[in-house]
């Protein structure tokens, strides 16, 4: 290689320098510098490639905690400059990691400074969190509110199933299409259980919040020393480097408590029941698997495709009767320990934990989210079809299981990323489904390749047909997804009132016609943001409007008795009128200005 890119130079009379002419010789130390730069070009495409992609690796999660860095330090320089301190400490860490990840020669040197770096940014995160975890600042979404409240209640010995909370900010909590407003805790109960127990042993800290952060630094130190060597600062960059988990970590979202959990279960996935056998790491698996089913809804849909993806792979070199009593030890396994954590519920109130286990997928609740649901919500405002949206979302999770079976060999390392594409058309399509997953993504690729799959189940069909049944199984989602979108809002709205920016609205005088075949029962909301916070109330009005019917509505933005701040117009952002029902779920929308 390195004679190949000198070549020209070598012999440069024979390439162009006529006959007869010497060649001018170049100094020493030019020539020098030239050939030391060939070297490291073809170090470059060398057997040294992974050295210089691990450098540069190490290098780019090095940057990364420059992320959000020094908010962290303002924060704490004037009232705890201590801490402020540390940060000052961690800069010095970085610029120094820094230089010697540009000079290292060695992977061993590169593996301790990775170390170091990790260790780096945990101190560096560890700062960030002591304000959420001591209680100095407060959570800022209902999921964490939630969490906290049923944690706090639970080390006191109440039942978060059969508990409410309406204190919380009424602005913040999922609104539903039938006017109601979630106050209550909808999710599997092995978080708070372990936030009830943190809170008992410490008191005097946010214990839900704390549980998170362990889960988190879990998650992190637990990729890091699955991936190999050279892409071990990928799990730094990734889950800390980011800063894309901080937030959610302060606010104790459940998913992040289950992120441990959860990358257990993913972890070398393809090798559990390998030779018939479930092992003692399938089974360590499948306890995961039941831990993170346990705490938050979206384990459920990892479930759902690694027991398809078992299925196929184990079905080339055993049985069908083998790997069904395989699978049903795994399932079975972590079935078990999703109800051994419930069991006091279901023993004391089983309905009320029935009922907020399955809440978020069964609660029809109000459109939100970055996902195409947002053509509807965001660009045309309304559609009278918004039950199509939840059938496009089980029909494209169908889609993706069958897809996934059929094209095993080639999209199994995927698995990290298939479960949550079914929250792009649903009707609550955050993005935080997918980004608070990412670091699965991580053990996906350091733990899985395609080799992984060489050996899945073959369906006996032709590769005509396989594509076209692969098409076939989106159809039913897409027609639900086009529908949905296509079908006209039912309410048409005349606005009576006069709404000026920057100005207080008090009530709001709109008339309203239902253009629909169907009775409406509406509840409205003046937004001026992109949720449907809090819906009003309707002072005067029918509860329902009949097909065809027309009737004036007088809204007011909070009871008559209310003594909080009144509603103002934005100056400059846009206002709306949205109204929502439910059976049949719609929406209806007219801007109010902008």
């Amino acid at each position: 290689m390195v004679r190949d890119l000198l070549g020209d130079d070598r012999h440069g009379a024979a390439a162009g320098q006529p006959a007869g002419e010497s060649v001018p010789q170049r100094p020493s130390g030019e020539a020098e510098a030239e050939r030391a730069g060939s070297r490291e070009t073809a170090a470059k495409t060398g057997p040294d490639l992974i050295l210089w992609l691990h450098r540069a690796l190490t290098i780019a999660a090095v940057m990364g905690l420059i992320v959000n860095t020094r908010s962290f330090w303002n924060a704490h320089v004037l009232v705890r400059p201590g801490l402020a301190l540390v940060i000052t400490g961690a800069y010095l860490a970085m610029l120094i990691a820094a230089v010697i990840g540009l000079c290292a020669s060695r992977h061993r040197t590169l593996a301790r400074l990775d170390v170091g770096v990790l260790a780096t940014a945990i101190v560096i995160k560890m700062v960030a969190a002591w304000p959420g975890v001591s209680g100095a600042k407060k959570l800022t979404v209902d999921e964490g509110m939630l969490m906290n409240a049923a944690a706090r209640g639970l080390a006191k010995g109440r039942n978060p199933y059969t508990s409410q909370w309406p204190n919380i900010d009424p602005g913040l909590p999922t609104q539903l299409m039938d006017g109601r407003t979630v106050f209550d805790f909808g999710y599997p109960p092995l978080g708070v259980e372990i936030g009830a127990v943190v809170q008992r042993i410490f008191p005097s800290l946010v214990g839900i919040v704390l549980v998170a952060w362990l889960a988190l630094l879990a998650t992190v130190l637990f990729v890091f020393f699955v991936a190999p060597q050279p892409l071990r600062p990928i799990a730094t960059l990734g889950v800390l480097g980011l800063g894309t988990f901080t937030a959610y970590a302060d606010n104790a979202y459940p998913s992040v408590i289950a992120l441990p959990f959860l990358c257990l279960a993913l972890w070398s996935w393809p090798s559990i029941g390998r030779g018939g056998r479930l092992g003692r790491g399938g089974v360590g698996r499948a306890v995961a698997l039941g831990a993170a089913c346990s705490i938050h809804q979206l384990g459920w849909f990892l479930a759902l495709f690694l027991v398809v993806g078992l299925v196929v792979l184990r079905l080339r070199e055993l049985s069908l009767r083998a790997t069904f009593l395989l699978l049903l030890r795994y399932g079975s396994t972590a079935l078990a320990v999703f109800v051994l954590v419930s069991v006091p519920f279901i023993v004391k109130s089983p309905q009320a934990w029935l009922t907020g286990v399955f809440e978020p997928l069964l609660q029809h609740a109000v459109p939100h989210g970055q996902g195409l649901m947002g053509i509807t919500h965001y660009v045309i405002g309304g559609s009278g079809a918004l039950d199509l949206y939840g059938r496009a979302t089980i029909a494209l999770l169908a889609a993706l299981l069958v897809t996934f079976a059929f094209h095993l060999r080639s999209i199994g390392p995927a698995i990290a990323v298939l479960p949550w594409m079914i929250f792009m058309v649903s009707t609550r399509s955050q993005d935080g489904y997918w980004l608070l997953t990412m670091p699965l993504w991580l053990v996906a690729l350091v733990t899985t390749s395609r080799a992984d799959f060489a050996g899945a189940y073959r369906f006996p069909l032709s590769s005509r047909v396989l594509k076209a049944a692969t098409v076939a199984v989106f159809l039913p989602a897409a027609v639900c997804f086009v529908v949905a979108a296509a079908t006209p809002q039912p309410l048409r709205f005349t606005v009576t009132s006069p709404v000026v920016r920057g100005e207080v609205l008090s009530a709001l005088t709109v008339e309203v016609t239902n253009r629909s075949d169907e009775p409406v029962t509406p509840h409205f909301s003046v937004v001026t943001g992109v949720t449907i916070a809090e819906f009003w109330q309707v002072r005067t009005g029918p509860a329902t409007l009949p097909a065809g019917a027309t009737a004036t509505f007088t809204l007011v933005p909070k009871a008559p008795d209310d003594e909080d701040e009144p509603f103002k117009i934005p100056k400059s952002e846009p206002a709306f009128l949205r109204a929502v029902s439910d059976g049949p779920q719609t929406l209806s929308s007219v801007r109010l200005t902008g």
